[in-house]
């Protein structure tokens, strides 16, 4: 037979008569007992009190988590209403500039004025110019001109070209051309525009001052022909840019009398920032600044360095305008 344990032997009776002799229990015994009760005590204690407080934890990290992710979409946002901001500034500015271009009543005859100059320069004859009625749209009013002209095929292009680069905002419409022997006639309506404010009344005021410089385009005829000539009668054109005709009030200088062979660049000098350029006419130094013409081709000078100094040179085409080149005139070796 199997020898009962000793677990199986305790009753009741006897689990009390222990209790109560739990004061005369061994060393080893009140220990176990009492790392039973510490445990058991724990575990009530983690599953009743901590496991909730756990959970709640676990629920605010996961929310540090999600604020953590909100805060750095609101920073990339903030980042962005920053450049947004920058933009909105920028546009500002630029429509601002673009106001300025659109003429007020009082400055249509100094468009006129403008639109006559530059017809001149390119050797052009005015045939008709006439203001025609107003046409009224949503944010501005257009300003019809009806145009007439005749010259050379390019010239009236370079014409036509120049009009873009007026101060104020000019569109070339309708156009029509009507081929002559030698000289063609050339008919268009040039429209600018005036600004009429809706809501935003002050936005050109808070808009700064400084324009950027719109960049147009600009007719070169140096190696085009004119289709309306046949290639042997193609004129010749010297090299050089159009340019706008010298000013014929112009006081001249004194070194404007002299050839180019004639002058000597023997140095410079420098009086703060500035720097002269010293040329020898063979008589005499004279001391020239940037700015100031010499040579019989209205030279103005446009650089003056230790080696050399810079002009542009006008000089008409033959065909009643007027052509930029450069120059060089460099120093005098020994002089």
């Amino acid at each position: 037979m199997s020898r009962p344990s000793g677990l199986d032997g305790l009753t009741p009776t006897n689990l009390a008569t222990l209790y109560r002799k739990a004061a005369d229990w061994p060393l080893p015994g009140k220990v176990a007992l009492g790392c039973g009760v510490a445990c058991l005590v724990m575990a009530l204690g983690n599953a009743l009190l901590l496991e909730p407080s756990r959970e709640q934890l676990r629920q605010q990290q996961a929310r540090e988590v999600v604020l953590a992710g909100q805060v750095s979409q609101k920073s990339m946002q903030v980042a962005e209403v920053d450049a947004l901001e920058r933009q909105l500034q920028d546009a500002r500015a630029t429509f601002a500039g673009l106001l300025r271009e659109l003429p007020v009543d009082t400055q249509m005859p100094g468009l006129l004025e403008d639109i006559t100059r530059l017809g001149a320069t390119h050797g052009l004859v005015f045939d008709t110019i006439k203001l025609l009625d107003e046409l009224p749209q949503a944010l501005y009013v257009e300003l019809p001109v009806q145009v007439g002209v005749t010259g050379r095929y390019h010239d009236l292009a370079g014409f036509v070209s120049g009009l873009g680069g007026l101060s104020r905002a000019v569109t070339v419409q309708s156009l029509a051309l009507h081929a002559g022997q030698p000289r063609l006639h050339l008919e268009f309506v040039a429209k600018t525009y005036r600004y009429t404010p809706q809501g935003d009344q002050d936005l050109p005021l808070q808009a700064g001052d400084a324009d950027t410089p719109v960049p147009h385009f600009v007719y070169d005829a140096n190696a085009l022909r004119d289709p309306f000539q046949p290639p042997y009668r193609q004129p010749e054109r010297p090299a050089g840019k159009p340019a706008a005709a010298p000013d014929p009030n112009r006081l001249r200088g004194v070194l404007e009398g002299k050839t180019f062979e004639q002058l000597q660049m023997v140095g410079t000098l420098s009086r703060g920032s500035q720097v002269f350029a010293l040329l020898h006419d063979g008589a005499r130094v004279h001391r020239l600044a940037v700015g100031d013409y010499l040579g019989p081709d209205h030279g103005r000078i446009t650089l003056i360095d230790d080696t050399h100094i810079e002009l542009a040179e006008l000089f008409p085409d033959g065909e009643g305008a007027w052509l930029e080149r450069s120059r060089t005139l460099p120093l005098t070796v020994n002089s």
